[in-house]
């Protein structure tokens, strides 16, 4: 959205404020509740995993992936529990330097 100084409305404290409690009200604790997706995506016949998003829904949770690593065949996003332990990464070189 664009916008320059002649188009800007300026509130009273009291129309702020009001709007602001309107915004609440639309806005209800079930409109924004997250979730852990763990994304991944198909390549040939093979499904490869490309991390955790945290997003609203599957769909958005494939959006945000899709804009890290570009677009895949298919893709498909499986709900991971809050209480779950991070999923493990590999990374051969921090092993290495390791020892």
């Amino acid at each position: 959205m664009i916008s320059n100084a002649d188009d800007r409305h300026i509130l009273s404290p009291e129309e702020a404020q009001d709007e602001r409690l309107q915004e609440l009200e639309a806005k209800g604790a079930d409109d924004w509740k997250l979730h852990r997706w763990q994304v991944s995506f198909r390549s040939g016949t093979s499904w490869y995993s490309v991390g955790e998003f945290i997003a609203v829904d599957a769909a958005a949770a494939i959006e945000r992936a899709v804009a890290v690593f570009g677009p895949g065949e298919e893709h498909k996003a499986e709900e991971i529990p809050w209480d779950a332990a991070p999923l493990p990464r590999t990374n051969p070189a921090a092993t290495r330097a390791a020892r």
